[in-house]
């Protein structure tokens, strides 16, 4: 029960999608996991490196209180931390939350809007 940077993407992204417009969505969270993922995968190297580290202390926060991590957390207990973090004085705490956040809403309307990607024909200018 180690923290995992794989895990917590995928407990964040479940958590996100349950507390999103159609909670459950299996499919949803499963895109928008893979989505976090690759999105970090694409990262420049010194950015890669403090989301994934930042994300392992996220992981590992409830350690001390609960004697798991996140990723095993309940619903409302993962729930719980990320309101936290996002109420948090703290403010790479609060930056964190909103990153992921974030992410997860680029992911979803991505799902939704893909004819808003689609590349035509350049514009003729007259």
């Amino acid at each position: 029960m180690l923290p995992s940077f794989e895990k917590a993407v995928r407990a964040i992204a479940d958590t996100l999608v349950r507390q999103g417009p159609s909670p459950g969505d299996a499919k949803r969270r499963d895109m928008i996991e893979a989505f976090l993922l690759a999105s970090h995968a694409r990262m420049p190297d010194y950015l890669r490196l403090g989301i994934r580290l930042l994300t392992l202390v996220f992981d590992a926060w409830p350690y001390p209180t609960t004697g798991r991590p996140f990723h095993k957390l309940s619903f409302a207990g993962r729930a719980s931390q990320l309101e936290n973090w996002d109420r948090s004085r703290l403010k790479f705490r609060q930056s964190f939350t909103t990153f992921y956040r974030t992410l997860a809403t680029f992911g979803l309307y991505s799902d939704l809007y893909p004819q808003d990607y689609e590349i035509g024909p350049p514009l003729q200018q007259d």
